[in-house]
């Protein structure tokens, strides 16, 4: 059962709306790629200009027809929250119902409303508390239809950086 005791969702988030400055300067820098289009695309994000925050994030492939999610990449502090690395998975296959579940459905919002979104959460997930702020950017190799999400996410108890 998903407990929340707190949770914050901020479309289109702006310089006030982070907890942490290593989400900003992520967002920051998914702002600058795009380049007067709507969403930049994966070939436009440089692995390298990200280096300080890697271990905090995470590519999601985005299959259209069925709509469905794959893991393409995941940093080493995900990999070691979820004690397993699910790079290659698709979402519907993780272990933890109620994190997938989640994870699933914020997806879907972001193909249905591309832009970036913001979530400041503190919740009880399959046995577990995590409090953590996570940025999510949809990327586009169109311009406009999501093919990809960039995910950050830091939690309150785990490095910054990596």
């Amino acid at each position: 059962m998903l407990a929340t005791a707190h949770s914050r969702l901020i479309w289109d988030p702006g310089p006030d709306d982070f907890r942490f400055p290593l989400v900003a300067e992520i967002h920051r820098y998914w702002q600058d790629q795009r380049r007067g289009r709507r969403l930049p695309a994966r070939a436009d994000i440089d692995p390298m200009a990200m280096r300080v925050a890697l271990g905090n994030i995470a590519l999601i492939e985005v299959h259209h027809g069925p709509l469905r999610f794959r893991i393409r990449l995941a940093g080493t502090y995900q990999v070691d929250r979820l004690g397993m690395d699910p790079t290659g998975m698709w979402l519907d296959e993780l272990p933890a119902p109620e994190y997938r579940d989640l994870l699933i459905s914020r997806l879907k919002e972001i193909v249905a409303r591309p832009e970036p979104l913001l979530a400041h959460n503190r919740q009880m997930m399959d046995e577990h508390w995590y409090d953590y702020e996570a940025l999510w950017l949809p990327l586009a190799n169109d311009g406009e239809t999501v093919d990809m999400v960039l995910a950050c996410q830091i939690f309150a108890d785990a490095p910054q950086g990596g």
